[in-house]
């Protein structure tokens, strides 16, 4: 049998797998591939109480379990017993997911995703709100699954255009959701600075828009800094069908 899983394309920060630790869901972590155990322990539960293997086992949900495989591979390292028999130092490496008969560390049903090449910062500015959140993404991240993560902290982010800088053109400052970061043109690394994602709201449909603004028609914001009478630049945000909220920036 293959001893390396197929490549699963999700990607996970350490992070997000270390809450993965009990009986209802409890992932591992072997040479950077993601691994979900939750289904050993339901399938044992619906018999009987859980074996010592299989508690032994728990105790390491939600941790790096790499140290018992062979470098760069799925099979586990094995010590010779006094009757001959190859042995795992691992015991609970001889548990089988009991949907497949697989041993759980090659059963690709189980593998969700990959531990990410490098954890990145990002700011998100709702300039409606002028309110900033700051979090780590995966590198491997999409904007679209940025904003997928986000949503956890606005439940409206889909209504949300998302940008990357306010000084291009209404086009050409948009991010593209189906890329990362850096093919967006961030530069992600230790030197760099955090990336800056904006976000402006989009009026939904049949909303209009009481500014004397000739893309209001549209129901969309046009991103483009204005000029004051004193000089300064403003941004002007829609607040609500009938109002709208000036700030000099």
């Amino acid at each position: 049998m293959d001893s390396k899983l197929p490549p699963p394309c999700k990607y996970f920060l350490r992070d997000e797998v270390v809450i993965h630790n009990d009986e209802a869901s409890a992932w591992v972590i072997v040479h950077d591939i993601v691994i979900d155990i939750t289904p050993l322990f339901v399938g044992a539960r619906k018999k009987s109480a859980l074996k010592k293997t299989l508690q032994w086992l728990l105790e390491f949900a939600g941790q790096d379990i790499s140290l018992f495989f062979h470098k760069n591979e799925l099979t586990p390292i094995v010590l010779t017993n006094r009757n001959e028999e190859l042995v795992p130092v691992f015991v609970p490496c001889l548990e089988r997911n009991p949907a497949t008969q697989r041993y759980w560390y090659r059963d690709p049903a189980l593998a969700i995703g990959h531990i990410t090449f490098h954890p990145c910062p990002v700011k998100i500015i709702n300039t409606l709100t002028f309110h900033e959140t700051e979090m780590i993404v995966c590198y491997e991240d999409t904007i679209g699954d940025v904003r997928e993560k986000y949503l956890r902290y606005n439940d409206n982010a889909k209504q949300y255009e998302w940008r990357k800088d306010l000084s291009q053109g209404s086009e050409a400052g948009m991010l593209q959701m189906n890329k990362t970061l850096t093919e967006n043109g961030y530069q992600v690394n230790l030197h760099s600075p955090v990336p800056v994602i904006w976000i402006f709201y989009i009026l939904p449909p049949g909303t209009t828009d009481t500014m004397d603004d000739p893309d209001s028609s549209t129901g969309k914001y046009n991103p483009e800094n204005e000029r004051s009478s004193d000089g300064s630049k403003t941004i002007r945000l829609i607040t609500s069908q009938s109002s709208t909220k000036t700030h000099s920036v």
